[in-house]
């Protein structure tokens, strides 16, 4: 069982776990761990692929704190996106924003609904910007300014969009759904056979976004949390 301190909240008092069975005896030795660490709560995850998991968290003093659905996009099958609506750069083209990006992303992580208070310390070059293929990584710009970002990732075979970010002051104005679309275009070129995301389901916006360019809900991530 892994128990750790939740990544970009290590400040606050609860430790990070999945389960995907409900097992009293389980969840006993997971709050021991938390506990081991300094941590008297759990953020526990689960998905409603195990839909017994959830109402058994609930039914032990587990309030839901965030819930993301996950869809995936068929990418032969999707129609073509159309041409983005702003202008987009990549990282390959522009390696030098990586200062820039970082700096959005300390904004747009901790704007995340249920993730207020997010720091992410020192690690983000090595998750955030370096791992991903720089191709695939693109970015709006208003003259040199970074106004969004959005990368793709590969996790166990399957291909992601990664974290997506836009300037708070530019929110609401078709930089997300252009880097989507770049994100799609680029996944045709290149033969990629599905893309999934993950998508809180506060961001209403977005799920209708996803919905528009043809994903299909797949499941939903649920997150839930109680200190004993």
């Amino acid at each position: 069982m892994n128990v750790r301190p939740v990544p970009g909240l290590e400040h606050e008092p609860y430790a990070e776990v999945w389960f995907e069975t409900a097992d009293d005896a389980l969840l006993d030795e997971a709050f021991a761990l938390a506990a081991a660490i300094g941590k008297p709560g759990l953020e526990a995850w689960t998905t409603t692929k195990t839909p017994e998991v959830e109402p058994f968290l609930l039914a032990r003093g587990f309030a839901e704190h965030r819930r993301y659905v996950v869809s995936e996009l068929d990418v032969a099958a999707a129609a073509d996106p159309g041409e983005p609506a702003w202008p987009l750069v990549t990282v390959a083209e522009r390696p030098d924003l990586e200062p820039q990006l970082e700096r959005l992303a300390r904004v747009a992580h901790a704007d995340q609904p249920g993730r207020a208070g997010t720091d992410l310390g020192d690690t983000w070059p090595g998750w955030g910007f370096h791992p991903h293929e720089p191709e695939s990584y693109f970015v709006a710009l208003d003259g040199d300014r970074v106004l969004g970002y959005g990368y793709l990732e590969l996790q166990d075979g399957v291909w992601w969009h990664g974290f997506l970010a836009v300037a708070r002051d530019a929110r609401g104005r078709g930089i997300g759904g252009a880097i989507k679309r770049a994100q799609i275009r680029y996944a045709k070129e290149h033969g990629l056979p599905t893309l999934r995301t993950a998508t809180e389901v506060r961001l209403t916006g977005m799920r209708e976004l996803n919905r528009r360019l043809g994903y299909r809900p797949l499941y939903q991530e649920i997150v839930v949390r109680a200190r004993r």
